[in-house]
C-alpha cells in the first residue's frame, strides 16, 4: 500500500487542522512538541479505511514514530494487530512505545480528532478516485493506469438480503423444526 502526505494536497486544510501534542512532564516521552502527520493510500479503488500518522518531534527534527490506524477494528486475519499499531515498515525510535500509548488513549477519549481523521480519509479518497478532480494528478500513480492492479482492501458492494434477518432462535428456513442456531446457521 502506496502513502503519501495530507498535507501535499490540502496544505491549508492540514495546517488548520493537524494534531499537535505539547509535552511538558511526562515519565517516558521528551518534553516539546510532537506533530502528528497524516498519510493516506493513493492506491485507486482502495477501501483501506486507515491512516499513517508519521510523528516528528518539534526539539528533535526527526520522525520519531510511525504509528498505523485503522477506523475500524480489523477482521482476520489482522485481527491480532490491533486498531492502532506501530507501522513495521517505517521508522521508529526510543519514544515509540510511549507514542503510541499516548495516542491509542488520545483516539480513545477524543470522538472529534477521530472524525476529522475520517474526514480527511473520505475527501482524500474523493481526489485519488476521481479523474475528473483538479488535484487528481499530484497523486497520481502507475497503478492508476494498470489494468491488472488489485487494491489490497477493494471497494466492497453493500450486500442486501432478501426478505428478513433469520435469528438464531428462529425456527431454520430449512423447515426441520429446529432453531437455526442448531441446524443450518453457519
Amino acid at each position: 500500500m502506496t502513502m503519501a502526505p495530507f498535507d501535499e494536497l490540502f496544505p491549508d486544510l492540514a495546517r488548520a487542522e493537524s494534531r499537535t501534542i505539547k509535552v511538558f512532564e511526562h515519565e517516558r516521552l521528551l518534553p516539546g512538541s510532537y506533530l502528528l502527520r497524516e498519510a493516506y493510500c493513493v492506491e485507486p479503488g482502495c477501501d483501506c479505511r486507515r491512516v499513517l500518522l508519521q510523528i516528528y518531534h518539534g526539539e528533535r527534527p526527526r520522525q520519531v514514530a510511525t504509528l498505523n490506524y485503522a477506523f475500524e477494528p480489523p477482521k482476520p486475519p489482522f485481527d491480532d494487530e490491533g486498531q492502532l499499531f506501530l507501522d513495521p515498515i517505517n521508522p521508529q525510535s526510543d519514544l515509540s512505545d510511549a507514542l503510541r500509548d499516548f495516542v491509542e488513549n488520545m483516539l480513545a477519549t477524543d470522538d472529534d480528532y477521530r472524525k476529522r481523521l475520517q474526514r480527511h480519509y473520505e475527501t482524500w479518497k474523493e481526489v485519488v478516485d476521481d479523474p475528473r478532480h483538479p488535484d487528481h494528478q499530484k497523486i497520481r500513480s502507475k497503478l492508476h493506469d494498470d489494468a491488472s492492479f488489485r487494491p489490497a482492501f477493494p471497494k466492497q458492494e453493500t450486500v442486501r438480503r432478501e426478505g428478513p434477518k433469520v435469528g438464531p432462535n428462529d425456527p431454520c428456513t430449512c423447515g426441520s423444526g429446529k432453531k437455526f442456531k442448531r441446524c443450518c446457521r453457519p
